[in-house]
């Protein structure tokens, strides 16, 4: 698979299975019951980022005639994570872990790297209302993961086990979700919504409904 060329030809070829273990290189969790054609859209913007990722991170010499580049180093030796939101459904979040930490992790028998998504109904809230633990991808340092619908305020929490007991390594500030227009998330297809006459002039019943069929795993 990691021979073909990413292309949407391709990707309309492979199962939801090998869609979902292509997903898993680029740090994507991915839900049973996520919508194929939702995948593939993701997975193709994704590759397409990375490309422009991959390139930017070389920086040329200007000095003469020099060939000399300069490559961003991986590792900046504090044990840290953050997260940005792609969009208000895909949370982007990467971590780093520090030399002296990342040898104490290897010198534990077995241990288990992990990411606890905490939801606050309140931005001040010290404990959350929801907290739930996935797997970190193996050998990343980023990963891209589905948000519950309705959650308003989150936190990553980087975390590893071992012998069944976990302990943090650190944890992003509390960011908030932007919410969607109620009209929009409540909407389903076969229902008519009910607008003002003057609104309904600009045809939003058009525009709510291809809203709905071609955007909703985004926007919602």
């Amino acid at each position: 698979m990691s021979d073909e060329v990413i292309t949407r030809n391709y990707l309309e070829k492979l199962s939801f299975s090998e869609l979902s273990r292509l997903a898993d290189n680029y740090g994507i969790d991915v839900p049973e019951n996520l919508d194929r054609r939702f995948l593939i859209a993701e997975l193709l913007e994704l590759n397409e980022e990375n490309e422009e990722i991959s390139e930017d991170m070389i920086i040329s010499s200007n000095d003469g005639d020099s060939n000399e580049v300069f490559v961003f180093p991986k590792n900046y030796n504090e044990t840290q994570i953050d997260c940005v939101l792609r969009n208000p459904v895909w949370l982007f979040i990467f971590w780093n872990i520090s030399d002296s930490d990342s040898s104490l992790l290897k010198k534990t028998n077995d241990y288990n790297l992990m990411l606890r998504i905490c939801s606050f109904e309140d931005e001040e809230a010290s404990i959350p209302d929801e907290a739930f633990e996935i797997n970190a991808v193996e050998k990343a340092q980023e990963q891209y993961f589905l948000l519950p619908a309705g959650k308003k305020f989150i936190k990553v929490e980087l975390l590893y086990s071992v012998d069944g007991k976990i302990n943090v390594l650190a944890f992003t500030p509390v960011i908030k979700i932007p919410q969607g227009s109620k009209l929009v998330n409540d909407l389903q297809s076969g229902f008519d919504s009910e607008f003002q006459p003057l609104v309904q002039l600009s045809d939003i019943n058009s525009v709510i409904t291809k809203q709905y069929t071609y955007h909703r795993h985004s926007f919602i």
